[in-house]
């Protein structure tokens, strides 16, 4: 009797046979990355890949987290690329906590200064900026309460936001 050998990808796959090993294996290993961070006493993360959802790799998809360590002890996660449910992207956002104030760095890349809206309420900072096909919208919790106005540079698809803490 002949063996049969087991076939092995090295690569996630997203089969919508419902075989999320690919997807499954990433989570796991993500919650091993949280663990070892809170275990280094890092106070930030993150992560990004690309998941084919087919083995000709014609169809693929990009995911990004990153993690952080609010002032709170609790861990903050904010993600970004497509959102599913319209063509709305979710912008890379790095958040910078200064004694004084908190730093945003936002990628904006196709879309100019003034097609770029802020609006602070409560301590929550939405963004909302598009031109013609590119459209981006992401709410910021800056993890500190915030008084004044946001003050913003923009500079070849880069958005600096600064935030006075109060």
């Amino acid at each position: 009797m002949e063996k049969q050998k087991k076939k092995t990808t090295d690569e996630p796959v997203l089969d919508f046979g419902l075989k999320f090993g690919g997807i499954l294996t990433e989570l796991g290993n993500f919650t091993q990355d949280i663990t070892r961070m809170v275990e280094e006493g890092k106070t930030e993360m993150s992560k990004t890949g690309e998941i084919s959802f087919d083995r000709s790799k014609k169809v693929k998809g990009m995911y990004g987290v990153s993690v952080r360590m609010g002032g709170d002890g609790m861990p903050r996660v904010d993600t970004f690329g497509r959102r599913p449910e319209s063509d709305t992207r979710e912008p890379i956002v790095d958040i910078f906590d200064e004694a004084e104030r908190v730093q945003v760095i936002v990628e904006l890349p196709g879309v100019e200064e003034k097609d770029i809206s802020l609006e602070l309420k409560d301590s929550l900072l939405t963004l909302t900026a598009g031109k013609g096909e590119r459209k981006y919208k992401k709410e910021i919790d800056p993890g500190a309460e915030i008084k004044g106005e946001p003050k913003k540079k923009y500079k070849n698809g880069i958005l600096e936001i600064i935030l006075q803490k109060a």
